[in-house]
């Protein structure tokens, strides 16, 4: 049987209240509500067992002993719009000893996030004592912060970041923005980061990337594993596992791959749901206590939380493909933790217009509850209900929350005796007056298994009537751009009073979007009139709205509201593009043209196409838009004008290159000439290698101390100038065109050289890149860019191999062999005929021979070999020639 949970709220003449929601728990599981009115972001638990709550305005409050303290540990001035704000807490394993803390905050009016660390004296925050670690790059947009953080078991800090409404930036090295960070507690990054030679700069803390909005992660005690909850778009939530260097796939795939084109490192989630079944992902916990307090089936589980449907689930991470209700019926689950003592703790963020379907709206109901195992059925009072102030002949209402085995009884019970009829969790007592004042309302609950009874409420009745707002201005109708100013003005009226002072009156503007609500003007009390800015950023879909709140409370408490709603002014801009059926991003949403959008007028709109797509054979690269705009990115104010953007686009053929041919030499590092003749020769697709302290084969070369070769020809898919990068570690020289543009040939710690040249499209030319490692660490990658494309490797489309003697490399054969790859049969075409081969071998990549032939043709002419017997994969086709020498020259075979 499935414990049941009800709730507490407030009668107000006005209505309800947020109404404190407790969760519906297995049999045998009990709730308490620790603290209320919360504005929760995430927390987290210290070693001596203090729970620090971080709130969307900035402030840190501490709960301890079940308690929440009434002085915040410490109040940031953060940029509380819409989801930002104060969003990460994380403790430093040496917290007893030190008192780090560290926070993930938006920085006001510098639009981008940034993770600090604070020094903690006892309750307080020491003065003066944060020290910035790393600002995240600018944001695109208000939404996707992300913002979790925690210690992993190697003492590294690992940061969640979100997109910020950049669906681009995930999949790129030189953007922190959708990824997870990985630092030293001095905010230095490792060198042992998996992109730390790849990347430069702050970018070297990329641990992993492709991530949308991963809200929350959680390391397993013990294991070290990590699992972190990533907030999906248009229809999936997952939960991945972080591995370094691994790539999650946004904003290229969402969900299980499923049959899409996966980025290099993909990594599937470990679980994932449709929109069926939620719509945000949240929270992330172990069940791994020190002292173990719920059934042994919980033991090591994952648990998470949809931000939608209300629920806490579990999964078993050795075998993720099920998860189980643990409970339901939260306001808005967030964030939890699992206590020393076995004891759970959840953060329930409710919400201002019912919360947020999308991102962290507003709200002052954000609740803190803590969960633990008795093992009875017997009730339980979570809530008490609260004491409650009305006017003559208006009704109150009472409410409990109590947790055990169903059914529960309720008995409600006015100055100690029962109330007949009140036998349900919620009492409404109707039309008070003036003599109910006093009165102490308590309810008894039951069970089969045992009773308990709530602490007294005690209901005031007073003759005053409440008094009337009236909200002068704007007038009824009125409409606003973004960046407008809006003003509003009001009064209010009391029976008994008068005209209320303005110390009497609060005002509350609220930005609605659907049917969720975020902060516009935060409460402000004490004025008649005043003027609002109009943000230009922030949300910018078109069902949005703000409305004006006034709330005057006259001296004996009794409140009352007036609302005056403001709506947009809207246009509409389109994007197209030559071809048409392109990928754009607007915001951080991936569309395909052709779109048409509807905007708010004034606000700040962002598009960006990609400037190289992959079509079949070719590539499209983009050119400008048709206004003559070069920048693939467009940010713009929306006006009131319809407005079109339309990409042109280019398109190039696709090389057909197989590769580079690599010749391996183990022999003195520093020798310019070589030492020949090289141990062995394959064909590499690209050069983008990172041995770490070994080499490509051990048995052959050893770890240290031998040098590669790599010849033949690159070809430019387009006349311009470019950018040859290289990553080494050690020695480098670089030939293009028969030019050294690049000459490191040093021992050297991962380092990167550029060199640049100047390329016909379409021509292929000679390319050898020598490389030598002296000892320790081996990377050598090869990259190219230039102003139509962005740095990347180089790929195998536009690198081919070059035939040479194996006792004099540099001698150019005149053999070639087609087709590259093959299907059925393969044709050597000896150019010269003094050049005869005399027997043929071919050999797969573990050197095992699977044809030996003794041509037909011994001198000149074609020779055809059926490879139809081989299966699909890399070969290697040995011919030895008349004159003693060797060709090795590497194939395919479809």
């Amino acid at each position: 049987m499935k414990a049941y949970k009800l709730l507490i709220s407030l009668w107000l003449v006005q209505g309800v209240a947020d109404i404190v929601h407790a969760a519906n728990l297995p049999p045998g599981f009990a709730e308490v509500l620790v603290a209320q009115n919360l504005d929760p972001t995430a927390m987290a638990l210290s070693p001596d067992g203090r729970i620090f709550i971080t709130e969307k305005n900035g402030r840190v409050l501490i709960a301890e002993n079940g308690q929440l303290l009434p002085d915040p540990f410490l109040i940031l001035d953060v940029d509380n719009y819409n989801e930002r704000g104060l969003s990460g807490i994380a403790f430093h394993p040496g917290f007893a000893q030190n008192g780090y803390l560290y926070l993930y905050y938006t920085v006001k009016g510098e639009n981008h996030n940034r993770v600090s660390r604070f020094t903690a004296d006892g309750n307080y925050v020491v003065a003066g004592s944060e020290i910035v670690l790393m600002d995240i790059d600018q944001l695109n947009g208000t939404i996707h912060n992300a913002g979790s953080m925690m210690f992993g078991v190697d003492g590294k800090l690992f940061i969640s970041v979100g997109d910020g409404a950049n669906g681009v930036a995930p999949q790129e090295l030189n953007s922190l923005l959708g990824k997870i960070l990985r630092i030293n507690d001095d905010g230095t990054i490792p060198e042992d980061n998996p992109f730390y030679h790849e990347a430069s700069g702050v970018y070297r803390a990329i641990y992993a990337l492709g991530l949308r909005n991963s809200f929350s992660m959680a390391v397993q005690p013990g294991t070290g594993r990590i699992l972190a909850t990533e907030v999906g778009a248009g229809s999936w939530e997952e939960v991945n596992e972080i591995l370094p260097g691994r790539n999650y796939g946004w904003s290229v795939i969402e969900g299980p791959i499923a049959g899409q084109t996966p980025p290099a490192n993909y990594m599937d989630p470990v679980f994932s749901y449709t929109h069926g079944q939620g719509c945000a992902a949240v929270g992330a916990a172990f069940y791994n206590p020190e002292m173990q307090m719920f059934p042994q089936v919980y033991v090591g589980k994952f648990f998470f939380a949809d931000y939608c449907q209300g629920y806490i689930k579990y999964l078993n991470p050795d075998n993720p493909a099920v998860a189980l209700v643990f409970a339901t019926n939260i306001n808005r689950p967030l964030n939890f933790v699992v206590a020393p003592d076995g004891t759970m703790y959840y953060l329930a963020r409710a919400g201002l217009g019912g919360g947020s379907e999308e991102d962290n709206t507003a709200t002052n109901n954000g609740t803190l509850w803590r969960v633990f195992y008795t093992g009875s059925g017997a009730p339980f009072v979570s809530v008490n209900p609260q004491s409650i102030l009305v006017s003559q002949g208006e009704d109150a209402q009472f409410a409990t929350a109590a947790s055990g085995t169903m059914p529960l009884f309720y008995q409600w019970q006015r100055n100690g005796s029962d109330i007949p009829g009140a036998n349900a969790a919620e009492f409404i007592f109707q039309n008070a007056i003036l003599t109910d004042s006093g009165s102490a309302f308590r309810c008894l609950i039951s069970n089969v298994n045992g009773a308990d009874t709530t602490l007294s409420a005690e209901l005031r009745v007073t003759s005053s009537q409440r008094p009337e707002p009236e909200i002068l201005s704007p007038s009824s109708g009125t409409l606003y751009r973004a960046g407008d100013v809006l003003h509003f003005s009001g009064r209010a009226m009391d029976n008994e009073q008068g005209e209320l002072d303005p110390a009497a009156l609060r005002w509350k503007i609220d930005f609605h979007h659907d049917q969720h609500t975020h902060p516009g003007l935060m409460p402000t009390a004490g004025i008649t009139e005043g003027d609002f800015s109009i943000p230009t950023t922030g949300e910018t879909a078109d069902n949005v709205w703000y409305s004006i709140h006034l709330t005057a409370t006259d001296v004996s408490g009794l409140s009352k509201s007036a609302v005056r709603e403001v709506f947009p002014v809207k246009t509409q801009f389109h994007v197209t593009s030559v071809p048409t059926g392109l990928p754009v991003f607007i915001e951080s949403n991936f569309l395909t043209t052709p779109v048409s959008v509807t905007s708010v007028v004034g606000i700040a709109r962002r598009i960006e196409v990609l400037s190289s797509i992959p079509a079949g054979d070719s590539i499209l690269l983009f050119t400008q838009w048709s206004d003559g705009e070069t920048d693939p990115v467009r940010a713009f104010a929306a006006v009131d004008d319809t407005v079109t953007f339309t990409a042109l686009y280019e398109n190039y053929p696709l090389g057909k290159g197989t590769g580079i041919r690599g010749y391996f030499y183990d022999g003195p590092p520093f020798d310019p000439t070589f030492y020949e003749p090289y141990k062995f020769t394959w064909i590499d697709t690209t050069i983008d290698f990172n041995w770490e302290l070994s080499s490509p084969a051990p048995i052959q070369l050893g770890d240290d101390f031998w040098l590669v070769r790599w010849e033949g020809f690159v070809e430019p898919l387009f006349d311009d100038t470019y950018d040859f990068h290289i990553i080494a570690d050690d020695g480098i020289r670089l030939w293009v065109d028969d030019q050294l543009i690049i000459d490191a040939w040093v021992p050297q710690p991962p380092t990167e050289w550029t060199g640049t040249i100047a390329l016909e499209g379409g021509k292929q030319y000679p390319l050898k890149l020598e490389f030598f490692e002296e000892a320790g660490g081996a990377v050598c990658q090869l990259f190219w860019s230039s102003g139509r494309i962005a740095r990347s490797i180089i790929p195998r489309s536009q690198l081919y191999p070059e035939m040479t003697s194996s006792t004099n490399p540099t001698v150019t054969i005149p053999m070639r062999i087609y087709p590259n790859p093959v299907n059925d049969v393969l044709t050597i075409d000896m150019q010269d005929a003094m050049y005869g081969i005399l027997n043929i071998e071919i050999s797969n990549v573990l050197g095992r021979v699977m044809l030996r032939k003794i041509p037909e043709v011994p001198s000149g002419g074609d020779i055809q070999i059926d490879v139809r017997h081989l299966s699909a994969g890399m070969y290697w086709l040995k011919c030895r020639l008349e004159s003693g020498e060797f060709i090795i020259v590497g194939f395919v075979k479809e």
